[in-house]
C-alpha cells in the first residue's frame, strides 16, 4: 500500500468506523471502546475487522482469528504516525490479544467457530438480554458457554442450578450470596427486594450471568416446576429489566417454554460435524486416516463427551489405532461417563413423563438397519396404550429432549453419474437411509436418489433403549403384537382400502399357488404397485428374496405376474423369453449382458423354446390370443432342435463338472452351437446345419413374430382399476411404512413368533381376525 491509497481509505471510512480506529489506535482496549461509544464489545470487534480488510490486511484463512492489530499500528506508523500514543508504538508486532485467542488453543474445545459466530451474530443484531443454548447431554453447550463469557474478558455472575432434582439450587440464596460476595452489600430480607438490589446492581455494572443445567428446575413442558418458580422471578424482575447491561446465557438441555420468556433468543447447538472429531483425536496422535472415522462418529451423533471418553482408552489402550478399538468395541458404546450420562437423561424423562419414557424406550424395538429414519406413522404406532389426542404431545415433548432428532427429506438426481456403480455406492451408502429410484422423463432415464425424512436415535442413545426395553415387565413378543394390532387398525375405517386388500388377498390365492417365497411378498408387490411406492417390502419380508442375481429376476416375476394377471410360473418364462428378445435390440439396455457371452442369435432362439413349450404345457387358462400365437411359433421350429439344446445342456455340465472331458471348449457360461457342432456326432451336426439354413431363411420373421405377441401382452393396470383418494393413498403409504418398521422389528424375536406376524402381514382385517394369535 503507498500513501496515496492509505489516504484513500482513511478518508473514506465512516464516522463510527473513524472513532473505533482512533480508540484502537490509542491502545484503548475493546471493553473500554465499546463503553464510551455505548455500542457491544462484539460490535467493536466487528469494526476493527472490518477496517483491517479496508486496509488490506486481511487473514490467510478464513477461520484464523488472529490479531491484525500490530501490523495496522506499523500501517500508521508508517503513513500517519500523528495518531499514535507512545504506548501503541512500542507494541510488538507480534503481540495477540486475549481476546482474539484462537479456540484451537484449547485441545479439548474444537469445532465451535460457528457456534461463536452465531452467538456473535445474535447479539449484534439482536440486543438480547438472555440467550438459551440448547442441545442435548454431553455435546458441549456448557463449555462453549464458558469459553464465550471468558473471550469476553467480562466478569460473570454463576448460578449451576444442580444436576439431580433434589439438589437444585435455590434462587433466594443464591441472589443473597451475590450481594454479600459479589457486590459486598448486604442483602435485604425479603425476596423481592434482593431481586431490586442485584437489578441495580447489574444497572451499573456490566457483568455477565451463566445459568447452568436449567432443565432440572423445568417441567416436561419446558415451564418451571411449582417449587421453582423464583427462577421465573428473577428472569422477569433482573436479568430482562431495563438498563441492566448483563448478558444471560442459559445452557439447558431442554427448551424454555414459558409464555412471558419469549425475549429469551434460542439456539440450538448442533452435533460437532466428523472434520471436528479428526482434529480432536489427531492433537493426540491418534490414526483418523481410517474407516473406522465415520463409523464412530455417527454412531455417537458427534456428542463431545463422547469423543473426550473414549479418547483415553484409544491412546492407552489401544497406542492410537482407532481402527483396533472400534473392531473391539462398536457393540458395546455405552461405558464409563456415556452411560451415566445417558442414564440420566433416561431417568428424568422417566420421572417427568411415563408416556414419554416408554415411547423412548419403544424406539429400542427398531434395529435402524435398513430403515435409521422413522416416519411419523412409526412413532404413532408405538404409542398404542395412549389416547389418540395426547400422541403428537408427546412425541413433541420427547423431541424437545434432544435424544430424537429429527432429519428433514434429501433428494439427489444424479442421471449423468447413475452407470458408475462404485462412487454410487460409496456416495450413498444404503446404511444410512438412502433409497433409488429409476425415472423414465422426456425420453431420459434419471436415477433419484431420496434420504427419507424421519426421526432417529444415535446408536449409543437406542443402546439405552432397548436395554431398559428388554429389563421392562413386558415381552418383547408382547410388545410385537401390540405394533402389529395397531397397525392392522390404521385402515379399518376405509371401506375401499380394506376391499383393495381383500382383492389382493384373493389374487395371491389364484395366481401364486407354487410360489416359494412368502405370501406376504406377493401382497406388499401389489401395494407398492398401485401407490407407485420407491422402496421394496418384499426382500425386507423374505431376506431370501434378494440373496443373489436371481432375486431381481423373481422380482420382476412376480411384477410381470401382476401387470398381466396370470401365475407366477407363466410369468417366470414369459419375462425369460422377454429378456432374451430385448437382447437382439441394441438400444436395448440388456444388449451387453446378452452378448458378452459372444453367443449367436440362433443361441438365443434355442434358449427361448423351452419357455414357450412350458407356456404352453400350464393347465391354467391364459390369453387366449397369447396361446395360439406361441403354439404357432412353436410349430415353425423344426423338431431337431430339442435334441440340439439337450446336447449342448449335457456339455455345459461336462464343462463345469468335468471339463476334461470337452476339450477345446472356451471359458464362458453357456456353450455355443459353433462349439458343440465341431465335437457332436455326424446326424446331431447334420441337425444342426438344417436348423441353420432354416434359421438363415425364416428366423428374423419368427424372431419378429415372438417380438409382436410378446410386446403386445395385454396389461393391466392396477392403479386405473383402483382409483385411490389422495388421503387414501397417503394412508397406504403410512401403512406400509408402518410395516417396513414392523418387519424391522422381527429381527429380535423368535422364529415362531417372526412366523405369526409374517403371515398376517397387509392382510384385511376379516382374514386377520380369522387367524388371532395365539400366546
Amino acid at each position: 500500500m503507498n500513501q496515496q491509497h492509505f489516504n484513500a481509505v482513511f478518508n473514506g471510512l465512516t464516522e463510527r468506523r473513524r472513532e473505533v480506529l482512533l480508540k484502537l489506535l490509542a491502545n484503548e482496549k475493546d471493553e473500554a471502546i465499546a463503553k464510551s461509544l455505548h455500542i457491544q464489545k462484539s460490535t467493536v470487534r466487528k469494526h476493527r475487522e472490518e477496517i483491517c480488510k479496508l486496509f488490506g490486511l486481511n487473514n490467510e484463512f478464513p477461520d484464523e482469528r488472529r490479531s491484525k492489530l500490530p501490523e495496522l499500528i506499523a500501517l500508521f506508523a508508517k503513513y500517519k504516525p500523528e495518531l499514535l500514543n507512545q504506548n501503541t508504538s512500542e507494541l510488538s508486532q507480534t503481540e495477540n490479544f486475549g481476546q482474539d485467542k484462537t479456540t484451537s488453543e484449547d485441545p479439548n474445545f474444537v469445532g465451535r467457530e460457528e457456534a461463536i459466530a452465531h452467538l456473535d451474530m445474535l447479539i449484534d443484531k439482536c440486543n438480547p438480554k438472555v440467550i438459551g443454548i440448547y442441545g442435548k447431554g454431553g455435546i458441549g453447550k456448557t463449555r462453549l458457554a464458558y469459553h464465550y463469557l471468558d473471550t469476553q474478558k467480562l466478569e460473570y455472575l454463576e448460578l449451576q442450578v444442580g444436576m439431580e432434582a433434589q439438589c437444585i439450587t435455590s434462587v433466594k440464596s443464591w441472589v443473597k450470596d451475590q450481594l454479600r460476595y459479589q457486590f459486598q452489600e448486604e442483602p435485604e430480607q425479603d425476596f423481592i427486594s434482593t431481586l431490586e438490589q442485584l437489578k441495580r446492581k447489574l444497572q451499573k455494572k456490566p457483568v455477565n450471568i451463566l445459568i447452568d443445567n436449567l432443565e432440572t428446575a423445568l417441567d416436561e413442558n419446558g415451564k418451571f416446576k411449582k417449587e421453582h418458580i423464583d427462577y421465573l422471578e428473577l428472569f422477569m424482575r433482573v436479568l430482562n429489566a431495563p438498563n441492566v447491561k448483563s448478558i444471560t446465557l442459559i445452557t439447558s438441555r431442554e427448551r424454555l417454554n414459558e409464555a412471558k420468556l419469549s425475549f429469551v433468543e434460542a439456539y440450538q447447538l448442533l452435533e460437532l460435524n466428523e472434520i471436528a472429531w479428526r482434529k480432536f483425536f489427531s492433537k493426540f496422535d491418534i490414526n483418523v486416516n481410517c474407516p473406522a472415522m465415520s463409523a464412530i462418529h455417527q454412531s455417537y451423533g458427534g456428542n463431545a463427551l463422547c469423543m473426550k471418553v473414549i479418547r483415553e482408552p484409544i491412546q492407552r489402550k489401544y497406542n492410537g489405532d482407532l481402527e483396533a478399538y472400534w473392531q473391539e468395541n462398536k457393540e458395546f458404546l455405552l461405558k464409563g461417563n456415556i452411560k451415566d450420562l445417558v442414564a440420566s437423561q433416561f431417568d428424568r424423562i422417566q420421572n417427568n413423563n411415563i408416556d414419554v419414557y416408554n415411547l423412548l424406550c419403544r424406539l429400542g424395538l427398531y434395529t435402524y438397519q435398513k430403515i435409521p429414519y422413522i416416519a411419523i406413522i412409526g412413532l404413532l404406532c408405538l404409542l398404542w396404550d395412549v389416547q389418540e389426542e395426547k400422541k403428537r404431545s408427546i412425541i413433541d415433548s420427547l423431541e424437545q429432549t434432544h435424544l430424537l432428532e429429527f432429519r428433514k427429506e434429501r433428494i439427489e438426481n444424479i442421471s449423468n453419474s447413475w452407470q458408475d456403480r462404485d462412487s454410487l455406492h460409496l456416495d450413498f451408502p444404503p446404511s444410512q437411509g438412502w433409497m433409488f429410484n429409476l425415472e423414465i422423463f422426456h425420453n431420459e432415464v434419471k436415477l433419484l436418489i431420496f434420504q427419507p425424512a424421519g426421526y432417529s436415535l444415535h446408536k449409543f442413545i437406542w443402546e439405552e433403549a432397548k436395554s431398559r426395553l428388554y429389563l421392562s415387565n413386558q415381552s418383547i413378543e408382547y410388545l410385537l403384537f401390540s405394533l402389529k394390532t395397531q397397525i392392522d387398525k390404521m385402515l379399518i375405517p376405509s371401506e375401499t382400502c380394506q376391499n383393495f386388500l381383500n382383492f389382493i388377498y384373493q389374487k395371491e390365492q389364484i395366481l401364486f399357488c407354487t410360489f416359494t417365497y412368502k405370501k406376504a411378498c406377493i401382497r406388499s408387490a401389489y401395494i407398492q404397485k398401485t401407490i407407485k411406492l420407491f422402496s421394496n417390502l418384499a426382500d425386507e419380508i423374505d431376506p431370501t428374496f434378494y440373496l443373489d442375481d436371481g432375486g431381481a429376476s423373481y422380482c420382476m416375476d412376480m411384477h410381470l405376474a401382476i401387470d398381466i394377471d396370470i401365475s407366477f410360473e407363466i410369468a417366470q418364462d414369459i419375462n425369460s423369453i422377454l429378456t432374451f428378445l430385448y437382447c437382439f435390440d441394441q438400444q436395448s439396455v440388456f444388449w451387453e449382458v446378452g452378448n458378452r457371452s459372444g453367443l449367436s442369435d440362433i443361441d438365443f432362439v434355442i434358449e427361448i423354446l423351452p419357455g414357450i413349450k412350458r407356456v404352453l404345457s400350464h393347465k391354467q387358462q391364459i390369453n387366449s390370443e397369447l396361446y395360439e400365437a406361441l403354439k404357432y411359433i412353436e410349430s415353425l421350429v423344426p423338431e431337431n432342435v430339442k435334441e440340439i439344446r439337450f446336447f449342448r445342456a449335457l456339455l455345459s455340465l461336462l464343462y463345469i463338472y468335468k471339463p476334461e472331458l470337452v476339450p477345446n471348449i472356451r471359458t464362458i457360461p453357456m456353450i455355443s452351437l459353433k462349439e458343440v457342432k465341431a465335437i457332436c456326432g455326424a446326424q446331431l451336426r447334420t441337425g444342426i446345419e438344417e436348423f441353420e439354413k432354416w434359421f438363415k431363411v425364416n428366423g428374423q420373421k419368427w424372431i419378429n413374430t415372438i417380438a409382436d405377441v410378446m410386446f403386445n401382452i395385454p396389461h393391466i393396470d392396477i392403479s386405473a382399476h383402483w382409483q385411490f383418494s389422495e388421503q387414501e393413498k397417503q394412508q397406504f403409504r403410512q401403512y406400509y411404512d408402518a410395516n417396513r418398521l414392523l418387519v424391522d422389528c422381527l429381527k429380535n424375536t423368535s422364529d415362531k413368533v417372526r412366523s405369526q406376524i409374517e403371515d398376517t402381514l397387509l392382510l384385511p382385517i376379516t382374514e386377520i381376525e380369522k387367524r388371532p394369535f395365539k400366546d
